[in-house]
């Protein structure tokens, strides 16, 4: 009996929903027997907001600043799998999951208090679990628990912290602080010692009732369920809070770890009460969407104080949820900020976050790279899609044709584009296209044309029109929702769902710089780890200790750097992006990013880096740290290092803005027969930009086009 034709599927797009769609549909010899998967790529590598590339000395380039949740279970299943596919010799660099993938358990906020810069520094332990092996998922109690627990330990602290001051002997200026601020409730020769020790058991007394309370507390998960919150718990709760701030506001800005131990019971109780009041874990995270975290935060009892604080700001530059990248309009919806936070915080694998051994082209997209093309999917590079133009005229709308322009000829042109390049013994992706293999070459490097690029002038040396039925039967479209408008007019014009969700899934611009440094982190003067820090002087609010990539780059003693530090943050620029006959407009921003770099480094690092300063200009870069020299003075020395302005459509970050999630489609229900959609700005139930929200999209995807199931863990409880 003659087999049935394998059905062609055509995947636009080569960031991680798209290549995790790739993946599972030539996962097993069955999936290869019924699916035949092209992916069509603009320029000359996968990646999407993740794609890196190697420039001089083999340094890593990278889009930001990037890192896997350690919660990202359906990523790290999808990369444990690649790594065991590729099966890489043991003597390889980085040739398992294990070596690919490094524990960061250090994480810093950055606090302005009255003028003054303060430092929140949190270790996060470690635990027994395996990141992408573990099927378990927490229960709502054990949730709260946790929670609860977290919050006691910050009380345990807090009562420490007042009992230690009250016992310092005479002349402590702590101690006279003390007095000073207790001295209406304290009688006139009392034991301060033990007015504090009796003032500390009234909140220890509230927490216990509050625990006993919970004990006996249940909070049903079904959707239908009408859980109805233990209200003792949430009364108890509050009155801690006022207890809280009665008694210790006035000391808040005398001692900026009492700030930071009050503010952080502020925070986890709100956060507690909201979850109960609002059945959170009933009713799902999207029934608090429609309000801004600070919103809900406001209304569970949060105060001014902790609203201000960087503890609930941390998600808003972590996510980078600002208004047209604007520092003061930042919004984040409820439901998914909390979602993040609690999926970060308290239900980690192994550690909290894990860093890449290389670059995240290197440790994420070549793996997936060399599996899939194992498994047979082909890629066509320098492939850049023009449009998708649907019809209905079998009454039931589907994708008819794909306009494709391919960028250039290759020398080899039966034969595919090898994209990497190997640096010390891996595989690597590099900052420009493999120019030995392009007939174009001389004039692309002549004319300095970017094939990446959305507003490049460069044409294409030939149209293809891929039509339904004979280059392709499903289309998955994995490119994202700011191309939309360019790319699906005929989508808009017939489906009003699909303007919707243009109109309303909002994205910003976003910028980032490396520096290497001829100085170690301690000399440049942070001395408290390797730590990701958030929450600084906008717009560059986060800041990364890299320098493990050293080994991995090409450096050459004895002038090899000492230091990587990624820095990155949104760019304040237009809500939609400009036409692609705005040719000018990479570079104009790209200018602005460096401004924005040498700006921050002449007025900002200090706070971070005190030792990394001008004898002769305190507070300003010393830019002969800088590395490699070109021989320039001043800020003319930072033209070595790296900058980018990231505002191609495909290239802008996805901000889930409060009730904008419904406008979200889900990657099986685009409402064209033939078409799956994947992405971090589809409905994929999580809603943040992150690669574990776009790998869960891939996995919908999956579905849409086989109607085969596919496990995704927490999707019954956090994604539903």
């Amino acid at each position: 009996m003659t087999a049935a034709p394998r059905k062609k599927v055509v995947v636009l797009g080569g960031g991680a929903g798209a290549l995790t769609t790739a993946y599972y549909l030539s996962r097993t010899p069955e999936l290869r027997e019924q699916y035949e998967v092209t992916v069509y790529q603009v320029g000359w590598r996968l990646g999407g907001k993740g794609a890196s590339g190697r420039g001089p000395n083999g340094r890593i380039e990278e889009h930001g600043l990037h890192v896997f949740w350690g919660f990202y279970e359906n990523a790290f299943r999808l990369m444990r799998e690649c790594y065991r596919e590729m099966n890489r010799p043991a003597t390889m660099p980085l040739a398992t999951f294990e070596q690919a993938f490094l524990p960061r358990d250090l994480m810093a906020l950055q606090e302005l208090v009255q003028g003054t810069w303060h430092r929140w520094v949190i270790p996060f332990p470690s635990n027994a679990r395996s990141p992408g092996e573990s099927d378990s998922i927490d229960s709502v109690q054990e949730i709260l628990e946790a929670l609860f627990q977290t919050l006691r330990e910050l009380f345990d602290r807090t009562q420490g912290l007042l009992v230690r001051t009250a016992a310092q002997g005479p002349g402590h200026e702590a101690l006279g602080v003390l007095k000073t601020v207790l001295s209406e409730s304290l009688e006139r020769g009392a034991d301060l010692l033990k007015f504090v020790r009796e003032i500390v058991r009234e909140g220890q007394a509230l927490l216990e009732q509050a625990q006993a309370h919970l004990l006996v507390l249940r909070v049903e998960v079904d959707v239908e369920a009408r859980a109805v919150p233990d209200d003792l718990f949430l009364r108890t709760l509050r009155s801690f809070l006022r207890w809280l701030w009665s008694r210790f506001t006035p000391l808040l800005e005398s001692n900026f770890l009492l700030f930071q131990l009050c503010v952080g019971l502020d925070f986890l109780v709100a956060n507690l009460v909201g979850i109960l009041s609002d059945q959170v874990f009933a009713k799902g995270f999207n029934a608090i969407e429609e309000l801004d975290y600070r919103e809900w935060l406001a209304k569970h009892g949060a105060s001014e104080l902790t609203l201000r604080s960087a503890l609930s700001r941390a998600i808003y530059d972590a996510a980078m949820s600002m208004v047209d990248g604007d520092p003061d309009r930042q919004s984040i919806g409820a439901g998914s900020a909390l979602r993040a936070l609690l999926r970060i915080g308290l239900t980690y694998q192994g550690h909290i976050a894990y860093e890449f051994a290389a670059s995240m082209g290197d440790v994420v997209f070549v793996p997936l790279y060399e599996a899939c093309r194992k498994n047979g999917v082909r890629f066509e590079f320098f492939h850049r899609v023009e449009e998708l133009i649907a019809d209905d005229v079998t009454g039931r709308p589907q994708i008819r044709q794909i306009r494709i322009g391919r960028q250039v000829d290759l020398k080899a042109p039966s034969q595919e584009y090898e994209p990497l390049i190997v640096v010390k013994n891996l595989p690597c992706w590099p900052s420009q296209p493999l120019w030995d293999q392009i007939v174009q070459s001389e004039q692309l490097l002549q004319e300095g044309v970017n094939l990446e690029s959305f507003y490049t002038p460069w044409k294409s040396v030939e149209e293809r029109v891929l039509e339904v039925g004979r280059d392709f039967d499903h289309v998955v479209f994995g490119i994202p929702v700011a191309s939309v408008p360019f790319l699906c007019p005929s989508l808009l014009e017939k489906s009003a769902q699909w303007r919707r969700m243009v109109a309303d899934v909002a994205t910003i611009q976003t910028q980032s710089f490396q520096l290497w440094t001829s100085k170690d982190l301690s000399s440049l003067g942070w001395t408290v780890g390797s730590p990701m820090l958030t929450g600084y002087i906008e717009p560059i609010d986060t800041w990364a200790d890299m320098t493990n990539l050293l080994p991995r780059e090409g450096w050459a003693l004895p002038n090899a750097p000492r230091t990587v530090a990624y820095f990155c943050g949104p760019q304040p620029g237009p809500s939609r992006p400009p036409p692609p006959e705005a040719h000018g407009f990479p570079a104009q921003e790209t200018e602005r990013a460096r401004r924005d770099a040498v700006h921050f480094l002449s007025h900002d690092i200090s706070v971070l880096w005190p030792r990394a300063t001008q004898p002769k200009a305190p507070g300003v870069f010393d830019w002969t740290l800088l590395v490699p020299s070109n021989g320039k003075q001043g800020e003319a020395r930072f033209e070595t290092q790296y900058w980018r302005a990231n505002v191609d459509p495909s290239e802008r970050y996805t901000l889930a803005l409060p009730g904008t999630s419904k406008a979200r489609i889900r990657p099986d229900r685009t409402g064209f027969v033939n078409l799956a959609i994947c992405g971090d700005w589809v409905d994929n139930g999580f809603y943040i930009g992150a690669a574990e929200g776009a790998v869960i999209s891939g996995m919908l995807a999956f579905r849409a086009v086989t109607g085969q199931p596919l496990p995704i863990s927490g999707e019954a409880f956090w994604y539903r």
